[in-house]
């Protein structure tokens, strides 16, 4: 075991490789620095008496040292010094000999225990002072490199950037293998420095260095230190390559400096400037990224892991992470929407992503082609084991930031603010994508925001009211002014903006993330999704069109203009590739499976915020909402953007459609809670394409799915007590309010958002509950349920009449194709012209078919319903239409015109004749019992024959359509229509002429029951004004709205009306009478 001062002689002078003694300079070959003038400072000092080395001359050690030049004084007369300065190794610059000094002390650390036993404490203490010093000095050489005479080597000079090796981990190997100043007890030579390179430090000591570093120059200059050198880092990152700045100063010319560095700053490349300037550089030293921008690292390579995880490492030194989130750069104020990413600090990091905006090679490099499943699972699974890492090691740096303390935490959560303000034009409908910021950046903003929001968001929401309702109000970090708020206008959504008081203290972080979490879904993800929407869309139409140009061959294979067919058919298909490739990179990241548990979780919380604050107690989910809400809105609710609402549809409507089988149980009976809660009082959502995605929500996740027969919300459905009680009268509620959405696509807007709701009710109509409720909806609210039941008829009546019109179009286009003489005869345009036309028909057919049989099968449904719900389609205003609808369907399909329907390859448009008419029988089955039904048919005369239902019975006898009792009870049917016919034929003949008086004048009939409209003055019979109110809501006659119940009953003309009936009977009895005498 070493004596004290005999080891503190000997650590020091190995830590710095030096002597006083000019005699072991030379024994050890001069390995050992001779510091001859400190030598005789002491010797005067001490009565010329040389005292040995110790640990509290090294701050004098360290200025001896640092002060030789051995480029220096050369032309000394005093041949020791110029002993000494030959010895010098010459590439050895003031940091590359700190950083040995550094390296060498801490494997004294490592040895002292040993070396001193008992007394390793004080060892320990001497040792811990020379690093706190040598720290001091390495900082100080790094602020100003020309303290000391050694700043450079080579093309290199000592700055900032010269601890960029040390950050990238380009050394490897053990401290003592790797350091070539280690000192061991066989070493006879000085180690040689490389002249392109920097000493490092150690892997395993750099937190302790950056964390003393940090500590050290806190208040003295430890953000100019670090900034350029991080700035550095992300800016390799960002353009994929090593500074210029190096390899400029390597060619020693300075032509086009200058120039250079006036256009990176025009071009607003802060980075590299700022990591030039800050490094100790002029405006003459070429910045970083000067010459035109290379390609920048990708996920798909290595080279960026070295990069993210010296940041990350970095953000570890919880002091340093507090530095980090203040510095200029971090959230740079010069920056545009779209540089944001490129310019700020973390942004090539916080970039890296599957996004074709980031790195448009990945998709085509990763998916060649879409069509082989087992490639692209591959390269999925692969890119997506990268992003994962890349996400967590995102938050990872971000949340060291954050945890560093209020500075930091402040310094995040202003960026992240920030990147909203500044991209609020990804919120609206048209933007150029070069004028904001990626999709990759932004998603993955969003994805590090969800992390933030885990902790809070637990599945019993026990902090949901930890959130401030009204932070909106107050805000100052983004501008929300412009944006559509859910139930309220512009000028109400300025005023109470304009009356919110500032917060009486700062906000808690769960409620700051939580909104900026918000603000991320609508501006990251949901703008990422209607990008992918977009590219699908033209990729059908792509693949659509291609495929037309491929059929049509045959037509233009020998037209002059041939080649440009085959041109544009060869474009397409490469265009389609690439699309696919890209929507293949985009799914990578929008569907990997850990980033959708975050997303669902988020989304799920945010469902059940959004029903608390519609909740006038604003107690759910501890206390469940009661059904149906308040007419009166609460305010908080009216004033929130309408975006949260759309971004929690348009994810959920997006997994649907491509991962429906994602949802946990939880989510579900949120999803199904949120759904019914605005399904049942849309009065809360002004929007009506809002409540429209409800409808498209449920829409997807009830479609069969595999081997289920219906989706993965289907049965749950069927069991959730709300749903239950409130999903039927919701749904009837909200077909009735689609009939008008207030766009101009309004009339066809109503076909898609009543499918979606069609395929709900055909879902839940299996269970016994969900019917009991129907019937329930019907007797307590008749006029409510009239008026579902007449669109119901209302659309299925348009939907057949316009698919069988369209079907006759396109029979008669097909045969004028037939005739070759006179189709050869046309010119190739028209012919073009011609195709195109029959394309638009046959595809119109399908679309309206589809509709159609769906509404159809809804109302086969309810008219199977007995009791009050097929009440509702006998009243007069209604099987006055239901019947001659009917009869003229059965005659289009099975009398005469049915040869207009025949058309070549009818699955193309849609068409299965035998299907529909079957349809159409069943409807005829479940009306045949009601009387009304039969008289209502017998007094069509357009469309109702008894033959044409005896050839639909012959039909569907021959096909198996329906059962022989089913086509036995449709001909009893029409045997009791026909009795109708002959009765009313009687009475009429027995009647004689009508008194005008006593005529609708609308229908041309006896008025039964006559009322007055009250602005017109016309007298219409109930049913009559009934019917027409169903579909219009003003007075027939002058426009003028009109109500039922504003009708005066005509009691006068009613009793007039009877009496003449009366008088025409008895008329008719004593003719019968006196015939009989």
């Amino acid at each position: 075991m070493a004596d004290l001062a005999q080891w503190r002689a000997a650590a020091t002078r190995r830590i710095f490789q030096v002597t006083l003694s000019r005699d072991e300079a030379e024994r050890s070959d001069w390995y050992l620095t001779y510091l001859k003038e400190l030598a005789e400072e002491l010797r005067s000092e001490n009565g010329d008496a040389l005292p040995p080395l110790s640990p509290e001359m090294a701050d004098r050690i360290l200025t001896a040292r640092l002060l030789l030049d051995p480029t220096g004084d050369v032309m000394s007369d005093d041949g020791e010094k110029l002993q000494v300065l030959a010895s010098l190794d010459e590439n050895m610059t003031s940091w590359d000999w700190l950083v040995g000094c550094w390296r060498r002390c801490r494997l004294e650390e490592g040895k002292v225990r040993k070396a001193l036993g008992p007394q390793a404490a004080t060892g320990q203490s001497d040792l811990d002072s020379i690093r706190t010093l040598l720290t001091s000095y390495m900082g100080l050489v790094l602020q100003d490199s020309s303290a000391f005479p050694k700043a450079s080597k080579g093309s290199l000079t000592v700055s900032s950037l010269s601890l960029l090796p040390s950050l990238l981990k380009e050394s490897t190997g053990s401290a003592a293998a790797s350091d070539p100043y280690a000192s061991s007890s066989s070493s006879s030579t000085v180690p040689t420095v490389g002249r392109d390179s920097w000493a490092t430090i150690d892997a395993v000591d750099l937190p302790l260095f950056l964390r003393e570093l940090t500590e050290r120059f806190a208040d003295d200059g430890i953000a100019e230190i670090i900034e350029p050198v991080l700035c550095e880092i992300t800016r390799r990152v960002r353009d994929g390559r090593e500074s210029e700045a190096q390899a400029g100063e390597a060619s020693g010319s300075g032509a086009g400096v200058d120039r250079a560095m006036q256009e990176a700053a025009a071009a607003g490349d802060v980075q590299a400037v700022l990591a030039r300037l800050l490094a100790g550089g002029s405006a003459g030293a070429p910045p970083a990224a000067a010459a035109k921008r290379t390609q920048g690292m990708t996920i798909d390579g290595l080279d960026w892991r070295s990069h993210m995880t010296a940041l990350v490492e970095c953000a570890d030194v919880k002091p340093l992470a507090a530095v980090i989130a203040t510095l200029p750069s971090f959230n740079p104020q010069d920056v545009t929407p779209a540089t944001l990413e490129l310019n700020a600090l973390l942004g090539p990091l916080l970039r890296l992503s599957c996004f074709a905006d980031v790195a448009p090679g990945l998709a085509t490099q990763y998916f060649p082609d879409i069509k082989r499943r087992g490639e692209v699972e591959t390269g999925m699974s692969s890119l997506r084991s990268t992003l994962g890492l890349v996400h967590n090691l995102h938050f990872r740096l971000l949340n060291s930031c954050v945890r560093s303390g209020p500075q930091g935490r402040e310094g995040v959560v202003g960026f992240l603010a920030r990147a909203c303000e500044l991209n609020k034009r990804r919120g609206v409908m048209r933007v150029k994508a070069r004028e904001v910021a990626t999709d990759g950046f932004m998603v993955n903003l969003f994805d590090t925001a969800l992390r933030f929001s885990e902790p809070f968001m637990d599945p019993k929401y026990s902090k949901i009211d930890r959130i401030d309702s009204g932070y909106l109000r107050r805000q100052k970090r983004y501008d929300v002014s412009t944006l559509t708020r859910l139930s309220a206008d512009e000028a109400e959504a300025k005023k109470w903006s304009e009356e919110g008081e500032d917060f009486a203290a700062p906000p808690n972080f769960i409620t700051e993330i939580y909104y900026i979490t918000l603000r991320l879904s609508s501006l990251g993800m949901s703008k990422a999704l209607r990008n992918f929407n977009e590219r699908a869309e033209e990729l059908h139409r792509m693949k659509k069109r291609a495929d037309e140009y491929e059929a049509d061959r045959g037509t233009w294979a020998s037209d002059p203009n041939a080649a440009q067919y085959e041109a544009f058919i060869k474009k397409a298909r490469t265009e389609c590739q690439r699309s696919e490739a890209i929507m293949a990179a985009t799914e990578t990241q929008l569907l990997e499976p850990s980033y959708i548990d975050r997303v669902l979780t988020f989304t799920s919380f945010v469902m059940t915020w959004l029903v608390r604050m519609a909740d006038p107690l604003e107690q759910h989910p501890q206390k469940e909402v009661q059904l149906p809400l308040p007419k009166e809105v609460p305010e908080r609710f009216r004033m929130l953007p309408e975006h949260i609402f759309e971004d929690v549809c348009e994810t959920l409507i997006f997994l649907g459609r491509y991962k429906p089988d994602c949802l946990p149980e939880a989510v579900k009976n949120d999803l199904i809670t949120f759904c019914v809660t605005f399904l049942s009082s849309g009065w809360y959502i002004k929007n009506p394409f809002l409540k429209a995605k409800l409808a498209e929500i449920l829409y997807f996740f009830v479609l069969p799915y595999g081997s289920q027969p219906v989706g993965f919300l289907g049965e749950l459905l069927n069991f959730h007590k709300l749903a239950l009680k409130h999903l039927v009268p919701a749904i009837m509620s909200f077909w009735v309010e689609a009939e008008s959405t207030g766009s101009h696509t309004q009339f066809f807007d109503k076909f898609n958002i009543r499918y979606h709701l069609a395929q709900v009710f055909k879902v839940v109509w299996k269970a016994p509950a969900h019917k009991e409720r129907l019937h329930a909806e019907a007797q307590a609210n008749v006029d409510t349920f009239i008026v579902f039941v007449n669109r119901l008829l209302n659309d299925v009546t348009f939907l057949l009449d316009d698919a069988l019109e369209r079907l006759a179009a396109l029979h008669k286009q097909q045969l004028e194709i037939d005739d070759t003489a006179a189709w050869e005869a046309r010119t190739q345009e028209d012919r073009t012209e011609h195709e195109g036309h029959m394309r638009g028909n046959a595809g119109h057919a399908r679309s309206m078919l589809q509709y159609g049989h769906t509404f159809l099968a809804a109302l086969i449904d309810f008219s199977a319903e007995d009791g009050r719900v097929r009440d509702a389609f006998m009243q007069p205003e209604i099987v006055s239409r239901l019947a001659p609808m009917l009869d003229y369907t059965l005659d289009t399909l099975a009398g005469p015109r049915c040869q207009e329907l025949k058309v070549k390859d009818p699955k193309k448009a849609g068409f299965d004749p035998k299907q529909l008419l079957r349809q159409i029988l069943s409807v005829f089955l479940n009306f045949a019992p009601r009387d009304e039904f039969a008289e209502a048919m017998a007094r069509d005369e357009r469309s109702y024959r008894r033959s044409i239902f005896e050839k639909a019975a012959s039909i569907a006898e021959r096909h198996m359509l329906k059962s022989p009792p089913e086509l036995e009870q449709l001909m009893a049917l029409v045997a009791r229509v026909d009795a109708v016919q002959a009765a009313d034929l009687a009475e009429e003949e027995d009647l004689g002429e009508i008194p005008d008086d006593f005529t609708d004048p609308l229908m041309a009939t006896l008025m039964k029951n006559p009322v007055q409209l009250p602005s017109s003055k016309a007298i219409v019979d109930l049913s009559t004004i009934k019917s027409h109110l169903l579909s219009d809501a003003n007075d027939p006659f002058n426009r003028v709205p009109l109500k039922i119940e504003d009708v005066i009953p005509a009691t006068e003309l009613k009793a007039q009306i009877t009496a003449w009936l009366a008088e025409r009977k008895k008329a008719k009895a004593d003719a019968d009478a006196a015939a009989q005498a």
